[in-house]
């Protein structure tokens, strides 16, 4: 009797956390671990292999068929169908290895899992690499921070990099993909971009993301903050207000030669850009700092020029500009005759996580969930998928 007493204990307290959970956290947390990577878009052909055997299959008709490991085959558009050597298959097919862990090559990079290159509606190729989110997150983390840095920075940029893929899931639904392989999304190299250290910090927080009230956050991050994160809504027009994007005193990111930038340029390439995205502006005379949000990061320019005033967004004229050569808004000007100094802190939008500032912090020892909950205030780190 005190046996099946003491049993009935040990039964409830295993199932009372699975009760007491919550629902709202539970109901949205995301059934699927396999997502669709963009690497090739709307390109004439693409040519495919594998270091060991792998075969295609039509996805239109459900046939199976081996290509042989020492051939790299050419894949081509056609009007009618995806032609493979002298056969046209139908409008989307997928290629498997068909031996454990091996990768497939697309124009001679390594991918893991699946590959599926299907027609767009312009008749050109889509080439899509299908894999599990930790396997796109080891050909993500390279391409974002050095694998020579502390442990615990990188495990922080893990967690901040799966949040991202399971938030932005469906982003490009409407080319047949989540998320791309480029900055529009995260960088994505593939196999070539691994690297055991990096790997090793996805591995260790193994389906971490970042929550608040149980909602997966929104998790911006940046190269450099320049001292001062920013509030999303400086940056955003019309970007919700969210109390973990903040900005936040950043004394971390100062080693970096990142930190401080400068760049003149003349007015006529000012113009130029500008004109490039229609605001139809001639002969610029000045350029005037209109405000300044709290953490020094110009808000608005107006620009005089020879037809009237245009006042811009500052993040609006940075990305017209080129967020490599105005790497940040928290910047200065110096008119110099016909060019435009502009001196700076910082690289990046400015919102969320500082990618120097989590290294900086990693090094004074704080781990990596003492680095998320100072850059996104107020959130909880959970486990979304296992």
């Amino acid at each position: 009797m005190r046996k099946e007493f003491n049993l009935f204990f040990r039964l409830i307290f295993l199932i009372l956390p699975i009760l007491l959970s919550p629902p709202s956290l539970a109901g949205n947390r995301l059934p699927e671990t396999i997502i669709r990577i963009g690497i090739l878009e709307n390109v004439y052909s693409a040519n495919i292999s594998a270091d060991d055997g792998f075969e295609v299959i039509d996805l239109g008709t459900g046939r199976h068929v081996k290509l042989k490991s020492s051939s790299i085959y050419l894949i081509l558009s056609t009007s009618k169908g995806i032609r493979i050597g002298n056969e046209i298959f139908s409008p989307s097919l997928r290629f498997n290895s068909l031996s454990d862990g091996e990768m497939l090559r697309v124009n001679g990079r390594r991918y893991r899992d699946g590959i599926k290159i299907s027609l767009n509606s312009k008749r050109n190729l889509n080439v899509i690499n299908e894999l599990g989110v930790e396997g796109y997150l080891y050909g993500v983390m390279t391409r974002e921070v050095s694998p020579e840095w502390s442990i615990e920075a990188l495990k922080a940029q893990a967690v901040v990099s799966r949040t991202y893929v399971m938030k932005n899931l469906g982003k490009y639904d409407k080319k047949g993909f989540d998320l791309s392989a480029t900055i529009t999304s995260q960088v994505y190299g593939g196999g070539e971009a691994e690297d055991s250290r990096t790997s090793k910090a996805v591995d260790l927080t193994q389906g971490e993301v970042i929550t608040y009230k149980g909602e997966l956050i929104k998790s911006f991050f940046h190269s450099n903050c320049g001292g001062y994160t920013e509030d999303v809504t400086n940056v955003w027009e019309g970007e919700e207000r969210f109390p973990y994007l903040k900005g936040v005193v950043c004394p971390f990111c100062k080693k970096t030669h990142q930190y401080y930038w400068e760049k003149t340029i003349k007015k006529k390439m000012l113009e130029q850009k500008l004109n490039e995205k229609g605001y139809n502006l001639e002969e610029i005379k000045k350029i005037k700092i209109l405000g300044r949000s709290s953490s020094g990061r110009v808000t608005y320019l107006k620009i005089y020029h020879q037809r009237g005033r245009l006042k811009i967004r500052a993040s609006t004229f940075r990305m017209v500009m080129g967020p490599n050569l105005i790497k940040s808004t928290l910047f200065a000007m110096e008119h110099i005759g016909n060019r435009i100094k502009f001196y700076g802190r910082g690289w990046g939008h400015g919102v969320g996580m500082c990618q120097w500032g989590a290294k900086g912090m990693a090094e004074r020892g704080a781990n990596y969930r003492q680095i998320l909950r100072y850059y996104y205030p107020k959130t909880k780190i959970e486990k979304w998928e296992d």
